[in-house]
């Protein structure tokens, strides 16, 4: 008896050290690169902390509790952001080009003409968040959630956005030519004057979204689902337009679809 109760304390105490351990460096890593030492602060807790105008390129947060965090003009060329929790964090005309986000949460964040160009969003979730004038230039955002995001103005050209999720979002003036919107699920969405030529649209479902004066011109519209969506002025000379379903949609020409 008396020796398995050492037997446990001795685990107990050796757990113990090793969590200490863990904790005095995780607190070390912090410090460093609060003071700018090092580059290296997966995990670590920097909620609400300024980071503005940082030189951030290549750093690895991967995992780390940035919610609140501000990057306004900081430069996260490269970053790995993998798993961060960013709500409301402030991204503002950060750099982002190349960095990975993929899962990271960025709800409610400011991204307002942020530079994300091939940057790799795979299943984030931006739930409301501030998107407007954004870069995504060649990005990835598969699986993302984007549902009631603000992306007014932004460049997606070549943006790959495989089974992501933009219903209720803001895609007013977007620029998407070449998209991938594979099965994209973007009920009552806004897209009003976006460019949308020789985007890929099939399986997409679309239903009570604005397309008012859209260009959708050789877009791939195979098997979309369009019902009661709004195209009235919306362009689709040379649109694949296999399988499209448009049941009460309001067409081009003024004309309700039956």
């Amino acid at each position: 008896m008396l020796a398995d109760m050492i037997r446990v304390f001795g685990i107990v105490a050796i757990t113990a050290l090793a969590v200490a351990a863990a904790t005095n460096v995780a607190a070390q890593d912090r410090d460093a690169f609060i003071a700018g030492e090092s580059l290296s602060c997966p995990g670590c807790d920097l909620s609400g902390l300024s980071l503005k105008r940082r030189d951030l390129a290549g750093a690895d947060l991967s995992g780390a509790n940035l919610a609140g965090a501000i990057f306004h003009r900081s430069d996260l060329r490269g970053a790995n952001l993998a798993g961060a929790d960013l709500t409301g964090a402030n991204l503002n005309k950060a750099n982002l080009t190349g960095a990975n986000f993929r899962k990271a949460i960025l709800a409610g964040a400011l991204l307002f003409e942020a530079d994300a160009a091939r940057a790799d969003f795979s299943g984030a979730n931006f739930h409301g968040a501030f998107m407007g004038s954004i870069r995504l230039t060649l990005a990835k955002l598969d699986g993302a959630d984007l549902t009631l995001a603000d992306l007014d103005s932004a460049r997606m050209n070549d943006a790959s956005l495989a089974h992501a999720v933009l219903s209720e979002a803001n895609l007013q003036y977007a620029v998407l030519f070449r998209a991938n919107l594979t099965n994209i699920i973007a009920e009552r969405t806004i897209m009003t004057e976006a460019s949308m030529r020789g985007a890929n649209l099939s399986g997409a479902v679309l239903r009570f979204s604005d397309f008012f004066a859209a260009d959708l011109s050789a877009a791939d519209l195979t098997g979309a689902d369009f019902s009661v969506a709004f195209l009235l002025s919306a362009i689709l000379l040379n649109a694949n337009q296999t399988g499209t379903i448009f049941t009460g949609a309001l067409m081009p020409d003024n004309t309700v679809h039956p």
